[in-house]
């Protein structure tokens, strides 16, 4: 077990930076380079309270809308999905139709997030058949691995995604229609590769969203024309795109075109590669902290970066431990953006507790857990529930030698049917998010 605690919580940046890159070596993609978005509670909270959603019904759909940006400190729990609904309706207590639309699009990731909950490591396949007879094809063509397919919207896409580590919903969709059904690549693919880059990269609303396009988890796949991306991005590509397009088309021949065949019109479009891992190198080996004894251990995972998760509130006198998953990374690295929004939060969260022992370990979190909670006496491990498999599987490990006290996650509505469409999920589960029946039915762009 390697630990880290008390010598990154005083660093600036670029020195916590250089700490974190030689602690994981073997678990980022290229440069140890951090992103534009800072990580932590308090910029989570900056973000929010200057959120101003005026323009998000008319201009969601467009890549330069009133987008939110909240979803990274979402997916690592910096803000609870709660906190944004509350502070949404209060903001708008007045006048709640204004936030309606938006109140809508937050409860995607609860829906995504019951989906994961429902399914777990089985959300990893097709949760159903998919609607066509086109074959997919395993590994990532070079050319979309560096960003160089030759098509502007896709390749400033794909450089948006590994500069900055955030696409918008739109650009999301496109990209996934395009790798699955004009490049005949598996959905899988390209949700590990969005796993990696996007701060929001996570299981339940990155693989579900990409089964949805591919439908095997919609009623039919989707896909977009030229024209639609033209649109919804201000012209920003296709003004000055020189190129012969494969998406000026319109839908129906689009659609006789990409799934009356058994092979994608640009499937034989570069070669199929798995995507290159980075060097090892050797980590940066600290010693164990001297520790004082607790009778309990709270595990901050990756999903509940705040002073505000449940368990962390409720135990204030316990050890916490955030634990770095050695072997998933090394099996799916990240962008290092990514890990640096991340130890952000950890950072700033351990900074400001008021518990006797804080610490950061590198390793398996089940077994550092353990190992952990003997050292210090504890016999008692406290956590916040996520639906994520790996968190769950690690709990059942713990429960194994130790009393794991369950806090619940928080959540937008109670639904206790198998999550198949959201529009099932929001006819019932609207009323719980609002506070009012909604007039009409919407789903997705």
């Amino acid at each position: 077990m390697n630990w880290h605690w008390s010598p990154a919580l005083d660093m600036p940046p670029v020195e916590r930076d250089r700490f974190l890159a030689d602690a994981l070596p073997t678990s980022f993609l290229g440069e140890p380079t951090r992103g534009p978005v800072p990580g932590g509670r308090a910029a989570a909270l900056a973000t929010l309270h200057g959120y101003d959603l005026a323009d998000y019904g008319r201009s969601r759909n467009f890549v330069d809308g009133a987008s939110s940006r909240l979803s990274p400190y979402l997916r690592h729990g910096m803000l609870s999905i709660t906190e944004v609904r509350d502070a949404i309706k209060t903001r708008y207590a007045t006048e709640p139709a204004r936030s309606e639309e938006f109140l809508r699009q937050l409860a995607w990731r609860d829906f995504f997030d019951k989906v994961l909950d429902w399914h777990g490591r089985g959300l990893d396949d097709n949760l159903e058949n998919a609607k066509h007879p086109v074959e997919r094809r395993t590994g990532l063509p070079p050319d979309i691995a560096a960003g160089a397919t030759g098509l502007p919207c896709m390749d400033g896409t794909l450089h948006q995604l590994f500069d900055t580590g955030y696409l918008h919903n739109h650009q999301r969709l496109w990209f996934a229609a395009y790798l699955c059904h004009f490049r005949g690549v598996s959905w899988k693919e390209g949700a590990r590769l969005f796993r990696r880059y996007l701060y929001d990269g996570d299981v339940a609303s990155n693989n579900s969203s990409w089964q949805w396009v591919e439908s095997t988890f919609s009623s039919k796949p989707y896909f977009m024309n030229q024209e639609n991306i033209a649109r919804f991005s201000n012209n920003a590509y296709c003004e000055s795109c020189r190129v012969v397009c494969p998406f000026r088309a319109s839908y129906d021949d689009l659609q006789e075109n990409l799934f009356n065949a058994r092979r994608a019109p640009l499937q034989m479009v570069g070669r199929h590669e798995p995507p290159k891992l980075p060097a090892p190198r050797d980590p940066v080996r600290t010693p164990s902290p001297e520790s004082a004894a607790c009778a309990s251990v709270v595990w901050v995972h990756d999903a509940a970066i705040s002073p505000e998760d449940v368990a962390l509130k409720a135990n204030p006198d316990a050890a916490v431990v955030f634990a770095f998953d050695e072997a998933d990374l090394k099996r799916e690295p990240w962008a290092f953006h990514r890990l640096a929004f991340v130890f952000d939060g950890v950072v700033e969260l351990m900074r400001g507790l008021p518990n006797p022992v804080k610490l950061v370990t590198i390793g398996d979190p089940a077994t550092d857990l353990a190992a952990i909670a003997r050292q210090l006496g504890a016999t008692t491990v406290h956590l916040t529930d996520s639906p994520n498999a790996a968190f769950r599987e690690a709990a059942a490990t713990l429960r194994q030698s130790f009393t794991v006290n369950d806090y619940p996650r928080p959540v937008l509505a109670e639904y206790t049917e198998e999550p198949r469409r959201f529009s099932r999920y929001w006819d019932q589960c609207a009323p719980q998010v609002l506070g009012y029946a909604p007039k009409g039915k919407k789903s997705r762009p």
